[in-house]
């Protein structure tokens, strides 16, 4: 049963113009707002109040037509709405609506046997359905529904009702769909898209039109299109513009393709069309202008026609060799180009050669193979194509292929056999030459001292050298997934924390990142072995940065670790020693210093000169002593007794500095030369005795002119390096790393005073920092001293 056959018991108008009203607000909400999901919600609510039913719902038609989905629904759980589907097959009461032009009423839901199975999905227990498609019969978008819970017939009312509602969502899915279309359209990233007026004005533009230029949409907005920037100062193509404009809004479909240039001064090449839109009088009310850039089919097509008059001119020129065999009379007719490769004259072989003055010119180990090849064409009247190498008539090696085919008369038997050969020496040089390096690489990838191992982008592990596999053993190679790496217990080195799957280096690898700073872990390994790897690794990206392998290396660093734990076990007690040995001397000095001195103060006077001049050296020698006593005492508490790292302002360091060495300074008459200084982390105390040691140095080794100094800063990434100069004597390039050794003097006590641990100190401090020093000194040019400190954060 399509329809109800019963009479409409309605006797008066007020339902009927309820019901009308209903039906325009839900067209002019479909007029009016951009919500399909809101106008969908709103009818089914009308529906199922004006129909008194106790649900009503909106399906719609998936892709494939084979199932409907809850869009809409009153009387659902809502936990179906959206999710739920129901079949559209048709033996179901669904699928049956799809077909039907008209509504489907449902009397008895369960009893109807026109019906199999239920697409009923959680509502209420219903009794009486009235059903109807929404869209065109031959592309309905879903159905519009309605049940009741008692057993009911829908009336004749109730179907028209139903049916204007249906419409109305129609008209709003169609526009709906159009509206996506053209916003597709629109918004495609591939394509130039503009609405103009019939006039020319432009409406709008897409993004991807828009950056061609140095403008925004605002700025176009409302302009003429030819006098947008697309088309440049010229009124050549402006005027084109105009003219393709003109023409789209007489109707006319405008094809064109044009020239432009962006603001950065590169060419390219668009094509497209200006298309007329017109309403249903035919007459235009807007152009919509599309066109692609087509720089790079250009550039292909101009490519190819180059290539094409190469090969034209290279033929004319004999580059490429051909031949004809005349099967019947052994006649091998050859071109100029063919003939030389083969060191034969050409005269001749226009005229004719015998094959076997050919045969003879093919290298002796490709030889009897090509003979093989030509005889198997000729049997089977096939195909040939042969790749090998030939001797010219200079004895030169020259690798070629030939290709051809044999071609047989109306009774199957072979008659001719054409072909080209070309020259591939070049290319198959480059091969070969590729070849060993991939030989090379890959005995190198071998013999290498450390692991390493390559992965695809998906994770396969692809190979791996025999040191990699020492280290993690051979199970984790033959699975060929990185993520067997997770079964070994692993954690980082320095802080014991366990290691996360996503931190392997491999895995970071494969996500872009360059591992430059090395990964340290300690696993448990194949064997038993509690062991410290570290780990480098490198993403290799294709042209467009898309990651395609992933390479890491990693050196088992066990014994290393143990030996520098050893070291610094070692260091630390040597510094323990150094600190109580200078500690010791110090009391004993002391005592010989106060004794010297009480010498000189109560029995001067019986000394003669020389017993005088001995007296002094002991004294002026004790002093000595002491001083590098404390130098030593300052060199051995440099790790153990600095302050923490912290930000430090240099400005003010050197300032303090200065101030104690200000008499120095004026006694010297010393220029200072001083730049603005950063702020490093760094010891104060620590980097003032650096700038200490070295302003002390440049005021002491000046020379005959007074000292002129300069102190200055420049940034390094993530360090400041800072640089002292003199124009002092200078130090010789032998004796450059001799001034950072502990007591290490160029020069004399007479002529300089000093303990010769003062470099040492600096260099000490600065290796601490996690920085260099470093000289640049010639003799008479003055020196550089350069040193690297961390930029504070």
């Amino acid at each position: 049963m399509t329809t109800s056959p019963n009479a409409d018991p309605e006797s008066n108008d007020g339902p009927r113009i309820r019901r009308q009203e209903v039906v325009a607000d839900l067209g002019q909400q479909a007029l009016e707002t951009d919500d399909l999901d809101e106008l969908l919600h709103d009818a089914v609510t009308a529906v199922a109040e004006t129909l008194d039913a106790e649900c009503a719902s909106v399906f719609e038609l998936l892709p494939g037509g084979g199932e409907l989905r809850l869009r809409r629904g009153v009387g659902w759980s809502d936990d179906l709405v959206g999710t739920a589907t129901i079949p559209a097959d048709s033996s179901s009461y669904a699928g049956e609506t799809l077909r039907a032009a008209q509504p489907v009423v449902v009397e008895d839901l369960d009893g109807d046997d026109r019906f199999s199975g239920s697409d009923r999905l959680g509502e209420r227990d219903v009794s009486s359905g009235l059903s109807v498609s929404i869209g065109p019969d031959e592309r309905p978008w879903g159905l519009l529904r309605a049940h009741a819970t008692d057993r009911r017939s829908f009336s004749d009312r109730d179907a028209v009702f139903l049916r204007s509602v249906a419409t109305v969502l129609a008209s709003a899915t169609e526009n709906a769909r159009a509206e996506r279309r053209f916003e597709a359209i629109f918004e495609d990233p591939n394509i130039l898209v503009g609405l103009l007026e019939p006039d020319g004005t432009v409406l709008d533009i897409n993004g991807t039109a828009m950056e061609y230029i140095d403008a925004d949409l605002e700025d176009v907005t409302g302009e003429p299109f030819w006098e947008t920037p697309w088309w440049g100062e010229g009124d050549d193509v402006r005027s084109d513009v105009r003219e393709w404009t003109r023409r789209a809004a007489n109707g006319e479909y405008v094809e064109f393709e044009t020239d432009l240039t962006r603001p950065s001064g590169e060419r390219y090449t668009i094509d497209g069309v200006f298309r007329p839109v017109t309403d249903d009088d035919g007459d235009v009310v807007s152009i919509i202008v599309s066109d692609r850039d087509v720089t790079e089919r250009k550039e292909r097509e101009r490519y190819l026609e180059d290539a094409k008059a190469q090969l034209e001119a290279a033929t004319e020129a004999g580059a490429v060799g051909t031949w004809e065999w005349h099967l019947s009379g052994d006649e091998f007719v050859a071109g100029a180009s063919f003939a030389r490769t083969f060191g034969i004259d050409p005269e001749a072989a226009r005229d004719g050669v015998p094959l076997e003055s050919l045969l003879s010119s093919i290298h002796e180990d490709d030889r009897d193979r090509v003979e093989r090849q030509i005889e198997t064409a000729v049997e089977n009247c096939d195909e040939y194509e042969a790749e090998y190498r030939v001797r010219n008539a200079d004895d030169e090696l020259r690798w070629v292929v030939a290709r051809g085919h044999v071609e047989a008369d109306d009774d199957g038997n072979p008659e001719t056999f054409p072909g080209a050969l070309t020259d591939i020496t070049d290319r198959k040089r480059a091969e070969l030459e590729a070849e060993k390096q991939r030989k090379q690489l890959e005995t190198l990838f071998q013999v290498l001292p450390v692991g390493a191992v390559v992965a695809d982008a998906d994770g396969s592990l692809l190979t791996a050298n025999d040191t990699a596999r020492e280290i993690w053993g051979d199970d984790v190679f033959d699975a060929g997934c990185v993520d067997e790496y997770a079964k070994y217990d692993a954690v980082w080195a320095d802080s014991g924390e366990p290691v996360d799957p996503e931190d392997w280096t491999m895995a970071q690898v494969l996500q872009g990142e360059a591992v430059t700073e090395p990964n340290v872990y300690e696993i448990d390994a194949f064997d038993g072995e509690r062991r410290v790897i570290m780990e480098h690794g490198m993403p290799v990206t294709d042209e467009c940065g898309e990651v395609t392998r992933g390479v890491v290396t990693l050196t088992d660093i066990t014994e290393r670790r143990e030996f520098r734990r050893k070291l610094e076990e070692s260091n630390e007690r040597l510094e323990q020693f150094a600190y109580a040995a200078s500690h010791d001397l110090q009391e004993p000095l002391r005592m010989v210093t106060s004794y010297l001195r009480l010498l000189e103060n109560r029995y001067g006077d019986a000394f003669d000169e020389d017993g005088q001049e001995f007296l002094d050296y002991a004294v002026d020698g004790a002093e000595r002593m002491s001083e590098m006593i404390d130098g030593l005492l300052a060199y051995s508490r440099i790790e153990t007794r600095g302050d923490p790292l912290e930000p430090v302002d240099l400005e003010t360091v050197l300032d303090d500095v200065i101030d104690d060495l200000q008499f120095q300074i004026d006694e010297t008459d010393a220029a200072l030369e001083l730049d603005a200084l950063p702020t490093v982390e760094g010891d104060a105390s620590q980097l003032r005795q650096v700038f200490q040691n070295l302003l002390d140095n440049a005021l002491t080794y000046h020379g005959d002119e007074p000292p002129r100094i300069s102190v200055d800063a420049e940034r390094q990434g993530d360090q400041w390096e800072l640089s002292v100069r003199d124009a002092g004597i200078g130090i010789a390039p032998d004796d450059q790393e001799r001034v950072f050794t502990v007591f290490d003097r160029l020069h004399g006590q007479e002529e300089y005073d000093g303990t010769g641990i003062g470099l040492a100190l600096c260099q000490r401090i600065v290796e601490r920092h996690g920085g260099e020093i470093r000289i640049d000194s010639e003799p008479g040019e003055g020196t550089t001293f350069s040193f690297t400190l961390p930029a504070a954060e």
